[in-house]
C-alpha cells in the first residue's frame, strides 16, 4: 500500500509541481521500506508522519526558494562566463580583439567605456554579446 501511495504521489507531483506531493511521496516510500522490514501498522504511521514532517520542514523551504528564484545556480549558457578571467591575446579595441578563456579563443570588445586593452593583460568578462565577450581590466581606469 505504501509503495503504491508513494509512486502515485511522485507521479502526481510531476503534473502539479507543488513540491508537497513529491515530499509526501518520498515519505510514503520510506514508510514502504519500514513495512517491508515488518514494522507494525502503528510504527508505519509514525514513520510516515515523522518523515513527512521532517521533509516538509527541512527540504521544502530550500527547494521552494530555488524554484521561485528560477535559478538553480548552474548556468551552462553564456551567463556562466560572466565574471570569468581571460587573457588578452590580441589587443582589445572597439573594432577587434581576442582573448583566451578556458583554453578557447573568443572575440572580445571592451566593456562600456573601458577603452582598449593591450595583449598580455588579464581581463574580467562583464557580459556576453552573441559570440563576443565584453571585457574590462580591473587595473585600468574606466572612462
Amino acid at each position: 500500500m505504501w509503495l503504491l501511495a508513494g509512486i502515485g504521489l511522485v507521479v502526481a507531483e510531476m503534473f502539479t509541481l507543488t513540491i508537497v506531493l513529491g515530499l509526501l511521496g518520498a515519505a510514503a516510500l520510506v514508510t514502504a521500506v519500514a513495512a517491508f522490514l515488518g514494522a507494525p501498522a502503528l510504527v508505519q504511521g509514525l514513520v510516515f508522519a515523522g518523515s513527512s514532517l521532517a521533509l516538509l520542514a527541512f527540504a521544502r523551504p530550500p527547494m521552494q526558494r530555488m524554484l521561485l528564484s528560477g535559478d538553480d545556480g548552474s548556468h551552462t549558457d553564456a551567463r556562466a562566463l560572466t565574471g570569468s578571467t581571460a587573457m588578452v591575446v590580441e589587443k582589445v579595441t572597439e573594432l577587434s580583439g581576442q582573448v583566451r578563456l578556458n583554453g578557447e579563443l573568443w572575440r572580445a570588445r571592451p566593456y562600456a567605456g573601458t577603452g582598449p586593452i593591450d595583449a598580455g593583460l588579464p581581463v574580467s568578462v562583464a557580459a556576453v554579446d552573441g559570440a563576443t565577450l565584453l571585457v574590462y581590466s580591473p587595473d585600468l581606469p574606466h572612462t
